[in-house]
């Protein structure tokens, strides 16, 4: 009895030391610690900090025919007699005054282009005789305004008391001009093209003028060879004037 207990005391040890094998065959060991994975980061861009743009004031630069040196202002030119001046100018801070001067002469905003300042400066800068005398002409509307954005300019012109006058008498010119009542050769429909009234023109060759009803027939008609005055009254029945190699004819005064 005794020895079937033993034997079976061993076979049930054996059966646990096979269970506890079996029951650890296969397991793995302990678990790696997981890895940490780290990244470099970004560098930081910094930028310089933005300076603000100063704005730089207009500075001149005026050549006049016949100077031998370079004029940085009109009344550096004054001393002298010069009919032609080109000049140019730099920077973009415009005064008060540049900036009426432009919007007079031009019509200009502030819309950055600053080179026609160039221009009025060096009208300002011309201080012959016959400055402007264009003026006296056939000052248009587009010179006028250029003239008196550059008085703006420099109001102490030495021939501003002339030049004003000037101004005056072309813009006068064209009113009448837009009128009908300055006029040159060709043929006038009175009352539309040509204003009724009395009219002159002067130092004349070969002109030849008549007055016509509205069937094209002559009411009245005149020709010289030469003259230094001639002058016509076209009345409000007259259907049109005509005239020929005559130059301009204006209000008689």
């Amino acid at each position: 009895m005794k020895r079937r207990t033993a034997a079976a005391a061993a076979v049930a040890a054996l059966a646990l030391t096979a269970c506890s094998n079996a029951s650890t065959e296969g397991k793995a060991g302990p678990a790696a610690p997981p890895s940490v994975i780290t990244s470099t980061p970004p560098p930081v861009i910094t930028s310089a900090p933005e300076v603000a743009y100063t704005p730089v004031p207009i500075t001149a630069s005026i050549q006049c025919t016949g100077a031998d040196t370079e004029f940085s202002t009109p009344g550096e030119a004054w001393s002298g007699a010069y009919s032609l001046c080109e000049g140019t100018v730099s920077g973009d801070k415009l005064s008060p005054k540049e900036q009426q001067a432009l919007t007079t002469a031009y019509g200009k905003g502030d819309d950055g282009d600053i080179s026609p300042l160039g221009t009025l400066y060096s009208m300002c800068a011309q201080n012959a005789t016959d400055s402007f005398g264009y003026l006296e002409d056939a000052g248009s509307p587009e010179q006028i305004a250029e003239v008196r954005g550059a008085l703006l300019l420099c109001p102490d012109h030495p021939q501003k008391g002339r030049i004003t006058q000037m101004l005056a008498g072309a813009e006068k010119d064209n009113r009448l001009s837009a009128e009908g009542k300055i006029f040159g050769s060709g043929v006038l429909t009175v009352g539309k093209d040509v204003q009724p009234g009395t009219y002159v023109t002067t130092d004349v060759t070969n002109c030849y003028w008549e007055r016509t009803d509205r069937n094209g027939n002559p009411i009245d008609n005149y020709f010289t060879a030469g003259a230094a005055r001639v002058q016509v009254t076209i009345r409000a029945s007259d259907y049109s004037f005509n005239s020929e190699d005559c130059g301009e004819w204006r209000p008689a005064e």
